[in-house]
Order: structure tokens, then sequence, then C-alpha cells
């Protein structure tokens, strides 16, 4: 492509080469328009810029993916240590009530005596 006005427009250096491929590949930002150019002037070519969007695409939905699964992760950890504190409290809210024998809601020290001894 060194040769055409595709390769002269978007592939003259190794700074444009890695500009067109990042913006209008790997970022999808049109990448139609310049598979269209490239491959009137190579098929070869727009079949391997074609491969480079498709693996690239592929690529950051792979990473997506797993930042989501990493999210949900660390979520589901969460509610389960939620619901864990939650069986806790409950348990401990039960054992107190069932502590305080006068029902005054607190649990004197004639009440823990009791139940030590």
């Amino acid at each position: 492509l060194s040769e055409t006005a595709v390769g002269a427009e978007h592939f003259s250096s190794v700074q444009k080469s890695m500009e067109t491929l990042l913006i209008d590949g790997a970022l999808l930002d049109n990448p139609g328009r310049i598979f269209r150019t490239i491959n009137a002037e190579s098929p070869l070519a727009g079949v391997t810029f074609l491969v480079f969007v498709l693996l690239a695409a592929l690529t950051i939905m792979n990473m997506l993916v797993g930042v989501l699964c990493e999210v949900v992760s660390a979520v589901a950890a969460m509610e389960r240590e939620e619901i864990l504190v939650n069986s806790v409290m409950a348990k401990m809210h039960k054992l107190v009530t069932d502590m305080d024998i006068d029902g005054s809601g607190t649990i004197s020290k004639y009440e823990l005596k009791a139940l030590l001894d």
C-alpha cells in the first residue's frame, strides 16, 4: 500500500498507521469507510484490515466482559457478607431478648449472673 493513495494518506508513517488502526480500526470510528478505501486498492490489505477490526473488537469486548464479571463477583461477595452480618445480628438480638428476664429491654448485672450460673 505504500505506493498507493490510500497508503500515502493513511499509512505513510508508523505514527499515521497506528493512528489509523487505533481510531478507525480498534475504536470503530467508521471502519467501513476506511475498509472500502483500502479494499479498492488491495483486496488482501482490505481483508487484513477487516481481520484486525474483528480481533480488536473481540479483544475490547473480552476486556469489558472481564471487568463486568469482576464487578459482579465483588457485589456478590458484599451481599454475602451483608447477609451474614444480618443473620448474626438477628441471632444476637434473639439471644439478648431471651436473656432479658424482666423484659426491661436491657440485661442487668443479675440477669447476666443468672445466665452464667
